[in-house]
């Protein structure tokens, strides 16, 4: 029996959809498997949404808001749709599968319109790309006691929003949701066991990102792990550490992991690893032939992340497999108010790999003369350089970040020189001529032969 493609993509996730996608566009034969559910278009409707509120001043009719937010996700649903990958020439199925081993690797479908017929499909390779859920922490109590998740947010952001909330994790985006909810006139408990905020990402901006969430009027309480909950009565009661918290309304913000409803890898040789798929640097796991992506990985919950990584495992599948995962200039956009953007290592990965030989150049935005002319002050961007002039890592927070960090990326892609920020482009020239002032500074401090010899120089022409 030979191959009746060359990949297939099994998942409901972005990931899977551009993998798919880009696949078919360089001619490869592709199936698109797509299990029952809804999770892709309940993620996404549920971004809209909070994005929405973020803009708003009030509540006034939050059942309006949820219908822009699914109308929204329609429109976008259609650019993904299985008519329109079947236009590019990708067999879009839906249904139900199992791997399987024997008598060669394949697998079987149970689509929804034929339930009691099973069809073997085989492949060359494979791709695991499914949508990702929220992760559900083994609290005492939990299964006893109502509480929503990021995933499943409708009832609470389409009716009455209640008077106390109370969010536990450290995921972004319930830093997001924390802060959008307390604009709103809602008291807003923020709990994370780690001792900062965002524990992945730099700690300047965990520091940063807790005073604008305190400013909000979040009550962020840090170091602080939830181990039990009850409801009394109406109310819902939190053993956090050594206190004891109420509140009307809970939150699970713990994280993501990959839905693998509907999708049989019992038989597959994939090893996990703390929930985490285990993968080579091209994303191939233990089984060979069988690639993993997005959720299956852990990390962020972030689209632009999916679809670089099944990007990666298509090319490394189909053409050659020689590029390896490298986040080292894949920018990170957490859309609090103002925003965060980060890329590379943060300061304290930075400091284990470089020791005292890195450089570090931080600047206030009120020092930028843009940021000045549109009142945007309060936050600061910053980077981290090599002795050679390699940026390594860059960090801001700030009305622009993700534009200036966008731009700082394509440097670090290229492997530039920080002299070359020089040839970014306006409207942020100031900004990194702020950065350029520094290193100069640095650098005459760690070359004062060159730079006496350099002032001699202009001594003798005068």
């Amino acid at each position: 029996m030979g191959f009746e493609y060359d990949w297939l993509v099994v998942g409901d996730s972005d990931g899977a959809a551009h993998s798919a996608s880009l696949a078919a566009r360089w001619g490869a034969r592709v199936a698109w498997i797509l299990p029952q559910g809804e999770t892709w278009r309940r993620r996404v409707c549920h971004e809209l949404a909070i994005a929405q509120l973020r803009h708003s001043s009030s509540t006034a009719d939050l059942a309006a808001n949820w219908r822009l937010a699914e109308e929204t996700t329609e429109n976008l649903a259609i650019l993904r749709s299985p008519a329109t990958l079947a236009l590019q020439g990708v067999d879009v199925r839906i249904g139900s599968v199992d791997f399987a081993l024997q008598p060669h690797l394949q697998v079987r479908l149970r689509e929804v319109q034929d339930l009691g017929l099973v069809r073997e499909l085989r492949s060359r390779h494979y791709l695991l790309a499914p949508a990702p859920q929220p992760q559900i922490p083994p609290i005492q109590g939990l299964q006893e006691t109502p509480y929503y998740h990021l995933n499943d947010l409708k009832p609470l952001l389409s009716g009455k929003l209640p008077q106390h909330l109370m969010i536990v994790g450290a995921d972004p985006q319930g830093a997001v949701l924390a802060q959008t909810l307390a604009r709103l006139g809602v008291s807003v408990q923020l709990l994370v066991g780690e001792p900062l905020v965002l524990p992945y990402e730099d700690p300047e901006l965990g520091q940063r990102l807790q005073a604008h969430l305190e400013a909000a009027g979040v009550k962020v309480l840090s170091r602080t792990p939830v181990t039990q909950v009850r409801q009394i009565d109406d109310r819902i009661w939190v053993q956090a550490g050594s206190q004891a918290l109420e509140t009307d309304v809970l939150v699970l913000a713990e994280g993501w992991q990959g839905n693998l409803a509907g999708i049989g890898v019992d038989k597959l040789e994939i090893k996990c690893y703390g929930g985490r798929t285990g993968t080579s640097p091209n994303l191939e796991t233990a089984q060979g032939g069988v690639y993993a992506c997005g959720s299956l990985l852990g990390g962020y919950c972030d689209r632009e992340l999916e679809r670089y990584e099944a990007e990666l495992a298509t090319y490394n599948a189909l053409v050659l497999p020689r590029d390896r995962l490298d986040y080292s200039s894949l920018p990170r956009i957490i859309s609090t108010d103002p925003p965060i953007a980060a890329v590379g290592l943060t300061t304290p990965q930075a400091q284990r790999r470089f020791g005292d030989e890195l450089v570090t150049l931080s600047l206030p935005l009120y020092q930028v003369d843009s940021c000045q002319r549109r009142g945007h002050l309060d936050g600061f961007a910053k980077l981290l350089v090599r002795p050679s002039g390699q940026i390594v890592g860059a960090h801001s927070l700030g009305d622009e970040a993700p534009r200036w960090i966008q731009a700082i990326a394509i440097l670090m892609k290229q492997r530039s020189h920080i002299g070359n920020v020089a040839t970014l482009p306006l409207p942020d020239r100031d900004l990194f001529d702020g950065f350029l002032r520094l290193w100069n500074q640095v650098w005459r401090q760690q070359h004062p032969q060159l730079h006496r010899l350099q002032q001699a120089w202009f001594d003798w022409r005068r």
